[in-house]
C-alpha cells in the first residue's frame, strides 16, 4: 500500500467525520434476540461531498482516483473542519525555529500553519493526556478533532488550569507517543470504502460534483 498526499486543490463542500463506534452493527437470531458485534480497533469515517469541479480541479480529482486504485492504495485526508479557521486566527500562523531552537542568521523563523511547541507523551491506551498550550492558551474545546501523527482523535472534554489542559479523548490512544506535536489541523490515512466509490459523470462534458467515502486504515505509519 502506498499513501499518498491530498491535492490541495480540492476542498469539499460538505464533510460528515464519523468517530471511531465501539460495534459494526446488530446481529438477529431467528427468534429475533439482537447482539452487538464489537470493534476491535473501530475506524474513523469521514465522507466528502464536493460542488462542481472545473478545469483543473477536474483532472487532480481523476488522478488522486487513479492514484488510489480502489482500495489498493490510501490518502492522507485532511480534516476539513470549520473550526480550523478560528483556530488559525488564534495561532496566527505561528513562527518556530531550528529543531535546537536557534533562528536564521538574520533571525528569521519558519513560518507554521499549525502549533509548534505542544507536545504529548502518553501511553497506548491511554483515555486522557495533558498537553501545555503555553502562549496559544485555551484554544481546545471538547468536541474538536485534533491530531497526534497521522491518527486523528476527538475531545471529549477539557478540562483547563491555567494553559495545561486536561483532554479526554476517543478513541483511546493508538499507539505510544513520546514528545509527539499536538495537531489542531489533523489528518487521517484513509482509503476508499469500495473500488467504485467516487466515480463520478462529467456533467455536460465540464463538471463534476463527486462524493468520496473515506475509512481510516491502520496499515500505514503510526507516526
Amino acid at each position: 500500500m502506498t499513501i499518498f498526499e491530498w491535492p490541495t486543490s480540492l476542498v469539499p463542500h460538505n464533510i460528515s467525520i464519523r468517530p471511531p463506534r465501539k460495534t459494526l452493527g446488530l446481529t438477529t437470531s431467528l427468534t429475533e434476540f439482537t447482539q452487538a458485534v464489537p470493534a476491535i480497533r473501530a475506524p474513523f469515517g469521514m465522507t466528502l461531498e464536493f460542488d462542481a469541479l472545473f478545469g483543473d480541479d477536474v483532472l487532480a480529482y481523476r488522478t488522486l482516483l487513479a492514484l488510489l486504485e480502489g482500495r489498493a492504495n490510501a490518502v492522507r485526508v485532511p480534516m476539513f473542519d470549520m473550526w480550523f479557521a478560528a483556530t488559525g486566527a488564534q495561532i496566527s500562523y505561528g513562527l518556530v525555529g531550528h529543531s535546537d531552537g536557534t533562528s536564521f542568521s538574520d533571525g528569521a523563523l519558519y513560518l507554521t500553519d499549525d502549533l509548534a511547541g505542544v507536545l504529548v507523551t502518553a501511553v497506548q491506551g491511554a483515555r486522557y493526556i495533558t498537553a501545555d498550550f503555553g502562549a496559544y492558551g485555551q484554544i481546545l474545546q471538547a468536541g474538536q478533532y485534533f491530531g497526534l501523527g497521522d491518527q486523528p482523535y476527538i475531545a471529549t472534554s477539557v478540562k483547563w488550569t491555567g494553559t495545561v489542559a486536561e483532554i479526554r479523548c476517543a478513541p483511546t490512544l493508538r499507539q505510544d507517543y513520546t514528545a509527539q506535536p499536538l495537531r489542531l489541523r489533523p489528518v487521517m490515512i484513509g482509503r476508499l470504502t469500495g473500488d467504485d466509490v467516487g466515480e463520478h459523470a462529467l456533467k455536460s462534458m465540464r463538471s463534476t460534483t463527486p462524493t468520496l467515502d473515506f475509512v481510516e486504515t491502520f496499515n500505514g505509519p503510526l507516526s
